[in-house]
């Protein structure tokens, strides 16, 4: 069930949920729409209110409905929900509404507020049909000890001793591109599949370094930085893993920004953004991008 399902049944069944920085809907207490229909129903006008509030807290009532119907542990719950927000907040500000179908519609305004659109139907989410589970047939286990195949053992050293050529070619390669002068960019255009971003979740973002992610997801080009036309730089934010840093650079190009990733120590990653303006403006373009990224505190300016 997807994260919108998840807040609309929720909001149904509890009559208000709260989504953190952003606001409370609440549904008329006289109102009542039955979960087991097989179809929507008409909502009468302003029976869904919503109030703005960049300051609302986390509602642990609907963290313990989606753990609920998801069955994941409270902190995959709670990331999956964080998520969810952060990205919707960063499309109402690029002026994308956030639709939540049975609910209504978000609408950011020039001021900076929510409007709230109320919708004209519920929508109700049919059970799911349950998987069949099929009974796994058990084979008889024997514990008798094989006879050996020395022609077998053979060919297991064979392939063990071109494994270890592998790896140790592997290894050279490592240490032949990470000892390399200079700062490395990583660019992140239409080079990387879409469909490689995203296989990065959260759970792997945690275990991942630079040398296993880039064997485990993509070959991304390495280029040297040797010429730079730009005024300055915006750091918008550094990140401790390329996967994640990947991740977060993807979404920036989904809005056009034009960013980039740079590395010195293949520990820390930079995602910048490069403005040809005058020195004069570097205060107040920093203050920008934080502003409309969420970053505040966390962007610096940076000279080629």
């Amino acid at each position: 069930m997807k994260m919108e399902q998840l807040i609309v049944q929720y909001l149904y069944s509890n009559k208000k949920v709260t989504l953190q920085d952003m606001g409370t809907f609440i549904i008329a207490s006289d109102v009542n729409i039955p979960l087991d229909n097989e179809k929507d129903s008409i909502l009468p006008e302003d029976y869904i209110q919503f109030t703005y509030d960049p300051k609302a807290p986390v509602d642990e009532g609907l963290i313990t409905y989606i753990i609920a119907n998801t069955r994941k542990i409270k902190p995959l719950a709670t990331s999956d929900l964080e998520s969810f927000i952060m990205l919707n907040k960063q499309f109402l500000n690029i002026g994308k509404p956030l639709v939540l179908e049975g609910i209504g519609t978000l609408q950011k305004s020039q001021t900076g507020i929510y409007n709230f659109v109320q919708a004209g139907t519920s929508h109700v989410l049919l059970a799911e049909t349950p998987k069949v589970v099929t009974e796994k047939i058990i084979e008889k286990v024997s514990f008798a000890t094989p006879q050996k195949d020395k022609s077998s053992n053979k060919s297991k050293i064979a392939v063990l001793g071109l494994l270890g050529i592998l790896l140790l070619s592997a290894a050279a390669l490592g240490i032949y591109f990470a000892t390399k002068k200079g700062n490395t960019t990583i660019t992140t255009t239409d080079d990387i599949p879409k469909e490689t971003i995203a296989n990065i979740t959260t759970d792997t973002v945690k275990s991942v370094n630079l040398k296993d992610s880039i064997k485990a997801t993509i070959s991304v080009p390495m280029i040297v930085n040797t010429a730079d036309s730009n005024t300055f730089y915006i750091v918008e934010k550094e990140y401790s893993t390329l996967a994640l840093a990947t991740k977060r650079i993807a979404q920036l190009k989904s809005y056009g920004d034009k960013a980039i990733l740079v590395t010195k120590d293949s520990i820390t990653y930079k995602i910048k953004i490069g403005f040809k303006k005058a020195l004069t403006d570097t205060l107040r373009v920093k203050d920008s991008v934080a502003s409309q990224y969420g970053t505040k505190g966390k962007s610096y300016i940076e000279m080629p």
